[in-house]
């Protein structure tokens, strides 16, 4: 056997705490190991020296204060109620299953009582409370130009206000500006199946710039008029209202679909 294996009992071989097989087996070790026979000698030599070393001695106080350590926690120390068992099944099973529950139950009621709150406070609501909303008009646009105007005037912050809850994340549209002069041009020509739909960076002096054209016009000229509307034509107010209106950040992006749909306005008697 090696004598990195032996170490262990080699240090202890003094103390007769080694079986009868494990002493065997270092004796027949140290008959042909000089080495182990110098190392052991030497565990000897320390091991006299250390009785020889004075024992300290502990003072008055310090044995006061150990047996005053010792008396209070005895006296301190109360029987328990409940077995070493049960307290084992409290803390392993009760105790975690209960967490679980009460937390699970508390998630439950917050999701339902956020959905009855939401149902009992519906959009018109919420609206209400930001704007009165007696003095909000609808603007209708008129595609046959030969029948009588049904427009209304709609101011921009008005038209911002009412859309306020959702305007953080889709900006408003100016109900004076370029792109709605530039929407009914388009649907008052000759767009009866067609469509243009880009993506567009509403910034937050109202202008915007196309980013990518995801579905093109038959019409050539449409793209680069909407671009025109949303970012260069000084004819008209912006196309969007401004950030502080809406509420938004300088930079959102959208995307813009003008699509013609005819929407019969002749009620039913």
């Amino acid at each position: 056997m090696k004598c990195e294996n032996l170490q262990l009992n080699l240090s202890v071989y003094l103390d007769d705490i080694l079986t009868g097989e494990e002493r065997a087996t270092l004796d027949e070790h140290l008959a042909r190991c000089p080495l182990c026979r110098q190392k052991l000698a030497d565990f000897q030599i320390l091991r006299r020296d250390l009785h020889i070393l004075p024992r300290p001695e502990l003072s008055n106080n310090l044995m006061m204060a150990v047996r005053n350590s010792v008396a209070w926690e005895v006296k301190s120390k109360q029987p328990s109620v409940f077995t070493e068992d049960f307290r084992r099944w409290l803390q392993m099973r009760l105790m975690p299953y209960s967490v679980g529950v009460a937390t699970a139950l508390f998630l439950g009621f917050t999701l339902l009582w956020t959905l009855l709150s939401a149902a009992n406070n519906p959009p018109e609501f919420e609206l209400a409370k930001v704007e009165p909303m007696s003095k909000t008009t609808v603007m209708l646009t008129n595609t046959n130009s030969e029948l009588p105007s049904n427009e209304f005037e709609l101011s921009a912050a008005d038209f911002a206000a009412a859309r306020i809850l959702v305007s953080g994340d889709s900006p408003s549209v100016n109900p004076n500006g370029a792109l709605i002069a530039l929407t009914k041009s388009i649907v008052r020509g000759k767009m009866e199946d067609d469509e243009v739909v880009v993506v567009a960076d509403v910034f937050g002096d109202g202008l915007a710039q196309i980013a990518e054209v995801v579905e093109p016009s038959k019409d050539r000229n449409a793209v680069s008029e909407l671009e025109k509307a949303l970012n260069t034509n000084s004819d008209y107010a912006p196309p969007f209202v401004t950030a502080n209106l809406d509420q938004r950040s300088n930079i959102v992006r959208v995307v813009l679909r003008i699509q013609r749909v005819n929407v019969d306005t002749h009620l039913k008697n």
